[in-house]
């Protein structure tokens, strides 16, 4: 790297800290923030039900992991009221560790050790995958928008596949039981059905590999799930992707800037001396540019919903003009699409009858709030470790009349 071009990397590097520091607070940023963000992400793995738990307990063990080094993940409950400690369908490990204090009592902290890569179940026949590892903060937001069975639901932008992955735990339980009876005649049920999308052909093709190694061939073959290659900002194209009578359940994992990425990058090229490509070519203004084709995906995600139907937009930025600032736009847009004579409107927040406030104190303990949605940090006092991850959760209902 020449004097010059050395230079011009550290005024970049510079600005994105300027940046940041402006949306964060200078002391947060420069103390907690930045340094947490820099740390290895943090991963848990996402137990694949529709293989076998005992192989994903055997893949821990053949890698090494003491028991007590594993930590189940539980998410807040979707029904605070009636049922404050719901069961578990989808199930995560995270990793600890554990030490004695100078007060002769066991401490346990977070780890950032990773887990092995997935392996292929030997009990089920079609040697399917035994685990997804991916940040919590995703299955949060997979859990909060609280699929079920026999639901239409569509997964936007969903490569490489984790989150997918996650939905699917909720939505066919008869055939994790790997009953072959179960098997032979699910297909005559109310199965429900799950849309994988993904716009760029090769990361399309990595996303229905993926998947195909996950569940079981019946799901693909009967239609249950399937995996698009649609333009998600394309009115025209995203007609491909219309279900029969609009969908109760999509995600917009938008693409994003990915601020966790370039700090990674950048700290892992000076190491060597030199400068990432993610932090020289990052501007300030980029994330007005990316929150137009996060807008775009959005209002196409409403179009594809029943009334009634819940959308959650996620990035995994903490760019303010990608989060709030589309969700902004978004309500914006459809108050003047109203004035035009549209016959919806959206609804933001959790729906819990009688439990929003119980539920909202549960997911405070992995977020905080935002004008008009939830951010998962790394510096979260709880202490989790995971993040970034903002998300908003949207319900399309029917605008009121002008009567009423």
């Amino acid at each position: 790297m020449t004097k010059t071009s050395r230079g011009i990397a550290n005024a970049t590097e510079e600005s994105f800290h300027k940046h940041y520091a402006a949306i964060w607070g200078e002391e947060r940023w420069r103390i907690s923030l930045y340094p947490a963000l820099a740390e290895g992400t943090r991963y848990i793995a996402l137990v694949n039900r529709y293989a076998s738990v005992s192989d994903f307990k055997q893949a821990i063990n053949d890698a090494g992991i003491p028991s007590e080094e594993l930590q189940q993940i539980h998410f807040p409950s979707l029904d605070p009221i009636k049922n404050p400690s719901q069961a578990e369908d989808i199930l995560c490990f995270a990793r600890v560790t554990q030490r004695i204090g100078e007060d002769g009592k066991l401490n346990t902290a977070p780890s950032n050790l990773p887990f092995p890569p997935p392996a292929a179940a030997n009990i089920h026949r079609s040697k399917l995958m035994t685990h997804w590892n991916l940040d919590a903060a995703s299955v949060l937001v997979v859990h909060l928008l609280d699929i079920k069975p026999g639901e239409s639901v569509l997964d936007l932008c969903a490569a490489p596949g984790g989150k997918s992955v996650a939905l699917a735990q909720k939505m066919w339980p008869a055939l994790q039981t790997h009953d072959s009876n179960a098997l032979s005649t699910v297909h005559t049920q109310s199965m429900g059905r799950i849309v994988s999308n993904e716009v760029d052909g090769n990361r399309q093709k990595r996303l229905e590999d993926n998947l195909h190694a996950y569940f079981p061939p019946l799901l693909f073959k009967e239609n249950f799930f399937q995996c698009t290659n649609v333009d998600g900002t394309n009115n025209l194209a995203t007609n491909k992707l219309q279900a029969k009578h609009g969908y109760d359940k999509v995600l917009v994992d938008a693409p994003c800037s990915s601020e966790r990425h370039i700090i990674h990058a950048q700290n892992k090229a000076k190491a060597s001396g030199n400068a990432a490509k993610e932090m020289s070519s990052w501007r300030p203004n980029t994330a007005k540019r990316i929150a137009s084709t996060q807008l775009q995906l959005l209002m196409n995600a409403l179009k594809l919903t029943k009334i009634g139907g819940k959308i959650i937009y996620a990035t995994c930025s903490i760019e303010t003009n990608e989060n709030d600032g589309v969700i902004e736009k978004m309500m914006s847009q459809v108050r003047k699409d109203r004035r035009k004579g549209l016959t919806w409107d959206v609804n933001l927040g959790f729906e819990s009858v009688g439990g929003e406030q119980l539920l909202e104190t549960q997911v405070s303990k992995w977020a905080e709030k935002t004008a008009y949605g939830w951010i998962v940090l790394p510096d979260h006092p709880s202490n989790g470790k995971w993040g970034p991850l903002y998300f908003s959760i949207i319900t399309k209902c029917r605008a009121p009349t002008r009567n009423g």
